[in-house]
């Protein structure tokens, strides 16, 4: 079929906000309209072998003029995201003035701040002047987008060198976290870095109410998909799935409290078995049969995996004490050092503050591969209480 902008057309897409719960952009995605009227996507032409690189570039300069100026009869104040291949911008490496997407900004009348540059993340294989081309446009006052984040290309090279605002994660990485938790705890670190580096997280292709809930645990700003709102042909009055997004907003909230909340009695608890312990044997630490007061105190702890003692150095004192089948079993690990590890930082946090006791962030045993909270407790400056804790009661509260 012959594409001409009598039958291009250009789809938007919303994107939301979970700041905002409303539509925070749109993006632009390219249609075509059959000999029969019928609306058809053109990502089979763009993705299709025999489809050249110049054939790809004149269709989606079409969809980019419609969308751009569909945009500008609309009056819309979203930000509107428009894809673009690295490989199209090669004509422009020593000319950025001249870009395409620039000259119809000024020639539509649209402020530079709306429009997100979306590039695919895995044709990340390019030579500094494409980037320099990229700056350009940050420059210029536009945003700059990865999609497909993680999938192929050296990313933090990329990251460090055009500065994106938004990362949008790869789908596959969102269809794989239903049924691993690799891909799950991927999600929750892609997030954690980019908000560490001020990159906003956008997640794509989500499809279910399960894969939604799954990315708003995960944390992130933007939130795309055919379950909250499929591509339509104009930005008024967009049907937007709001009764599905604000109800995991509000199911992500709440899953959140409650474990704060069970959390928070578990620490309490243990707390009280602590100085009702150390009330009835004052000092035990500093006794020569520290073994029996420590095998002790684990039988009397049936939330604990194990405990053993640190200095303040982070140097195991003592012998790791383990619950297994009841029984209590000791395995030696003195001399060991944990000053490396997460939850030994935030004891030293907390000691810091002024506090003797808290409950580290979860994560995941190496030995067991079970994840676990670890229970600290200062029994003075130079003798630490460390105690592992099975977190299978709360995983319910991470789903």
């Amino acid at each position: 079929m012959l594409f001409s902008p009598n039958n291009i057309i250009a789809y938007f897409q919303p994107i939301l906000s979970a700041d905002s719960h409303s539509v925070y952009s749109y993006e632009v995605l390219g249609r075509f309209v059959d000999s029969d009227g019928t609306v058809k996507s053109l990502g089979p032409f763009f993705s299709d072998a025999n489809t050249t690189g110049e054939d790809a570039l004149k269709v989606d300069r079409m969809v980019r003029r419609y969308a751009m100026k569909k945009y500008a009869e609309e009056k819309r104040t979203e930000y509107l995201f428009i894809n673009i291949r690295l490989a199209w911008l090669e004509k422009f490496l020593d000319k950025p003035k001249e870009l395409p997407t620039i000259q119809l900004a000024q020639e539509f009348g649209i402020a530079p701040d709306r429009i997100v540059i979306e590039i695919t993340e895995e044709e990340f294989n390019a030579s500094d002047a494409y980037i320099d081309v990229l700056t350009y446009y940050k420059k210029a006052g536009f945003r700059i987008a990865l999609d497909d984040y993680g999938k192929k290309a050296n990313n933090i090279d990329r990251i460090a060198q055009i500065h994106p605002d938004i990362i949008k994660i790869d789908i596959d990485y969102i269809h794989k976290s239903e049924g691993s938790y690799h891909y799950r705890e991927y999600l929750k670190f892609l997030s954690t870095f980019a908000e560490s580096v001020g990159i906003e997280v956008l997640y794509e292709g989500i499809e279910t109410q399960v894969q939604l809930d799954i990315c708003m645990s995960s944390k992130g700003r933007f939130y795309q998909g055919f379950f909250i709102a499929k591509p339509q042909e104009s930005m008024q009055n967009p049907d937007v799935n709001y009764i599905g997004f604000s109800a995991s907003i509000e199911r992500a909230y709440e899953m959140l409290r409650k474990k704060n909340e069970h959390v928070n009695t578990l620490k309490t608890s243990l707390d009280s078995k602590i100085r009702n312990f150390l009330n009835d044997n004052p000092l035990f630490y500093e006794k020569k049969d520290i073994e029996t007061y420590l095998t002790k105190l684990c039988s009397e702890l049936p939330e604990v995996i194990r405990i053993y003692l640190c200095d303040r150095h982070g140097n195991q004192i003592t012998y790791n004490f383990e619950r297994i089948s009841g029984k209590v079993v000791i395995y030696d690990y003195r001399g060991k050092n944990w000053s490396w590890r997460g939850f030994f930082h935030e004891a030293q946090e907390t000691v810091i503050t002024g506090k003797n006791s808290c409950l580290s962030t979860a994560y995941r045993d190496f030995a067991t591969k079970k994840q676990v909270f670890t229970y600290f407790y200062a029994f003075s400056d130079d003798v630490f209480l460390f105690a592992d804790i099975n977190k299978a009661p709360f995983l319910k509260f991470d789903k």
